[in-house]
Parts: structure tokens; C-alpha cells; sequence
């Protein structure tokens, strides 16, 4: 039978999954278990300002927390040292493993269910990167032949699918595969978790051991946004025990960035080494008839038409991501309704307009046209292979720019100018970045671009 404060630590558990570190720290960290009945569970607040603030904000988040931990508990009370003993009368038997798996087998999908592989509209700037995680989903740590797809390493720029691809696979297992225990992580949420972990170690000196072994212990580790992982090197050492663990068992482990493990700065070789071991795909920006066809899918899951050269102005005019592209969408058909007008080819624009108009808003584009307004040089030249000394000075200027005001991975600014490889958009940073001085020619010639495009 579990006492009050072991179950109270499940919990806590539970929690640092959903709040921030610095809100868990403040709020549920200094929590103690007082008593519990059937259907209560009573916890102690350090003062009477906190318990308020814990009755007032996250009552219910507690329960959700009690449910996801296996406590079936409908009820949660706040209370302080000084009023703890009123609660102290006898606490019945904890709930049994049967009431414990039962209510575990009543949570939900965790995974948006809106994202599943039959509505991720597949063309040539994702096909890769789809047929790999359909192909993971279906056989979870299973190797075809002499193709190595553990791990999966999917990256591209924000907006590409990614996140669909992961909780695509996810939802394909939860349906197709229930008994397969997989778990999605956001990095950021496991580094919050970890130093969680790091900060119980005083009270339980079996804090950052439950950790490894609650991500060691399944079959399928998603963990997204991989970046976040740099520059913590306590954490990078946790998750290469626990790559190494999952690995070993034939666990499947996948994992998406923005960026390839190689631009991943301050993140460990040996860590680095195993995300390239195995499948690497990446999703770039869609062709304009692959915007199409998102268009035409989203259209047919909210049940609305648009006329073709509708469809065709959204898919010419918004050319980064997919986010933007359903977003210009949506702003027209909400500019049709409240119009009460149907959306025709003059409502989109007039509905874009305003997003035309921002002119602050500093892009690629922009970059581009202003240093080709300065060097005299087309911007068809800028971003082309023509490699005269004219040309070549200003399209390391654009890229110097767009790495240094738009912070992009380097594979996205080597899609931007031309399809260029990485390695040779990092020789165009670095070269311009040795140049500066504080007073020379480029520093100069960046000051008058930046007032030109109106940033510092």
C-alpha cells in the first residue's frame, strides 16, 4: 500500500510534465501529503497565500495530474500546517492495482487526433520524411533489410508538418498498436522534468534514477525540437543513457528538429553521432502545387469552397509554411463571413491586404531586394550560380543578413538562395562575420542595410 507522499510524488511527476520549471518550483514542488479518502486526496501548502493561489489556479490541473498518475481521486484540498491535523483522521487503503489500471486505461489519446498520416498532404518537399515515419509507425523498432531506422531523425523549418509527422505516428499506434507503450516529449518539457528531478534529489535520493528509467522503460520515444537539448550538458548525459538503453532493446526511438544534428551547436559528438545513425529526412517548403493541394485538403475537412483562382492566389502569395498558409485561409473565409460575401478573388485581397501592408516585418525577400538595391546586383543574380566578384560580395552580404536578423537553421537559408548546401552558406557567414571590424567597409555597408530595412 503506497503512503500519502509516495503517491503525492507520482503526482508531482505527473506535473512537471505540464508546468514550466520555474512554476513547478514555486507552486508544487513544496507540497506534502497530509491524508486521503476514497474520493479526496488533502495536501499541505507551505503558507496561506500559496494555498489560495493553488485552490484559485491549479485545482484542477491536480486532478488531471492525480488521473494521469493513477489515482482516481475527484477531489483535491489545500490546506496548511496549521490547520492539517482537522484532515489526519484515518486514511483508508490506497486504491487497488485494479483501480489503479483502470484508471490508467481510461486516459485519452494524448496525441492530436487531427493529425494522423491519411489527412498530411504528401508531395516532393515531404515524401521522404512521410514514407519514413509511416514505415516506423507500422513496424516500431524493426529494421527493413540493411536500412537503419532507428533513430528516425526528422528536421525542417517551423510550419512543415513535422509536429503532424510525429503525432501522425503516434495516433497510427495508439489505434493500430495499444499495447506498444509510446510516449511524445517536447525537449523543452524534458529538460523541465529533468532539473525537476535534480531539485527532489535532496528529499529523495532516487529522483533522477525514476527519471531515467521512466523514458528508458518504453517502446517508442518521441522526443521533439532536439535543439533545445544544447548547452545542457547534465541533461545530454541523462538522454544519451537513455538513447543508449532504448537502443539496446530494440526500442524505437524518433526524433525532429529544426535543424540537422550537424548545425546543433553545443550539443555532445557522441550525442550528435547517435542522431545521425540512423534515418535522417527533412521536410523543406512546399512546391506551389503541393500548397494547393493543402488548400484543397483543408477546404474539404472544414466543408468550404473556394473558386480555383482563390486557391491559386493563397498558394502564390503565401510561399513559406504551411501555419501561414492555413492562417491566410482562415482570414478569409472569417473576412467572407463577416462580410456576408462570398469569397471571391477581390475579398482574398482585400482580406490580405493588411498583411501585405506590413512592410516592418523583415524577411527574406526584403533582404534580398535590399541588398540587391545596394550592390546594383538583380536578386534573380543574388540567389542564381553566376559567381562574379559583384554578385558574389552581395549574396554573402543577403546571406550574412538573413542568418543574422531571421536566426534560420542553415539548411533553410541554403533552400532560400538557390538550393545551396549548407557548408557553403557557413562559408558566407563566416567570411563576412571575419570581415568585421567595428569601423570597416561591411560594418558600414550593414549599418546602412539594417536602417534600410529598419532594424538595429
Amino acid at each position: 500500500m503506497k503512503d500519502i507522499n509516495e503517491m503525492l510524488s507520482d503526482i508531482k511527476s505527473e506535473l512537471s510534465l505540464t508546468l514550466n520549471a520555474a512554476e513547478y518550483m514555486l507552486w508544487i514542488n513544496g507540497l506534502t501529503g497530509v491524508a486521503y479518502t476514497t474520493e479526496r486526496i488533502i495536501v499541505c501548502a507551505p503558507s496561506e497565500n500559496s494555498r489560495r493561489a493553488l485552490e484559485d489556479n491549479y485545482a484542477f490541473k491536480f486532478l488531471d495530474a492525480c488521473a494521469a498518475a493513477g489515482y482516481p481521486f475527484k477531489e483535491v484540498t489545500f490546506t496548511t500546517e496549521k490547520d492539517a491535523h482537522l484532515f489526519t483522521d484515518e486514511t483508508p487503503p490506497a486504491p487497488s492495482a485494479e483501480e489503479i489500471a483502470a484508471a490508467k486505461n481510461q486516459r485519452k489519446n494524448p496525441f492530436v487526433e487531427r493529425y494522423t498520416f491519411e489527412n498530411f498532404v504528401v508531395g516532393d518537399s515531404n515524401r521522404m520524411a512521410f514514407s519514413t515515419a509511416k514505415n516506423v509507425a507500422e513496424n516500431p523498432g524493426v529494421n527493413p533489410g540493411f536500412i537503419n531506422m532507428n533513430p528516425l531523425y526528422i528536421y525542417g523549418g517551423v510550419g512543415l508538418g513535422k509536429t503532424h509527422l510525429l503525432h501522425s505516428i503516434g495516433n497510427y499506434l495508439f489505434e493500430n498498436n495499444p499495447s506498444v507503450d509510446v510516449v511524445y516529449m517536447p525537449a523543452h518539457k524534458l529538460s523541465n522534468e529533468y532539473f525537476s528531478a535534480l531539485s527532489q534529489l535532496s528529499s529523495d535520493s532516487n529522483a533522477l534514477r525514476k527519471f531515467e528509467e521512466k523514458y528508458s522503460s518504453v517502446d517508442v520515444l518521441i522526443l521533439d525540437d532536439v535543439q533545445f537539448l544544447q548547452k545542457k550538458g547534465g541533461l545530454q548525459d541523462v538522454f544519451f543513457k537513455i538513447f543508449n538503453d532504448l537502443y539496446v532493446k530494440g526500442k524505437q526511438i524518433i526524433l525532429a528538429s529544426d535543424r540537422p544534428p550537424k548545425e546543433i551547436n553545443d550539443i555532445e559528438d557522441r550525442l550528435r553521432s547517435r542522431f545521425e545513425g540512423g534515418m535522417m529526412a527533412d521536410i523543406w517548403t512546399p512546391s506551389i502545387d503541393t500548397r494547393v493541394n493543402i488548400i484543397m485538403k483543408k477546404l474539404e475537412s472544414i466543408k468550404v469552397k473556394l473558386d480555383d483562382d482563390v486557391i491559386f492566389y493563397i498558394a502564390e502569395k503565401v510561399n513559406t509554411n504551411i501555419r501561414e498558409l492555413e492562417g491566410a485561409l482562415s482570414r478569409i473565409i472569417m473576412y467572407s463571413q463577416l462580410n456576408g460575401s462570398r469569397p471571391t478573388l477581390s475579398l482574398a485581397k482585400e482580406a490580405l491586404k493588411e498583411t501585405e501592408e506590413k512592410n516592418d516585418v523583415v524577411d527574406s525577400n526584403r533582404i534580398i531586394a535590399a541588398v540587391s538595391d545596394y550592390y546594383h546586383v538583380p536578386s534573380a543574380d543574388i540567389i542564381g550560380k553566376k559567381k562574379n566578384k559583384a554578385i558574389v560580395e552581395a549574396r554573402m552580404m543577403a546571406i550574412y543578413l538573413v542568418y543574422d536578423l531571421l536566426s534560420l537553421p542553415l539548411i533553410n537559408i541554403g533552400q532560400i538562395f538557390g538550393g545551396r548546401d549548407h557548408t557553403t552558406i557557413m562559408y558566407s557567414r563566416d567570411k563576412i562575420l571575419s570581415s568585421l571590424t567595428g569601423d570597416g567597409k561591411n560594418d558600414k555597408i550593414i549599418k546602412d542595410l539594417k536602417e534600410t530595412l529598419n532594424v538595429e
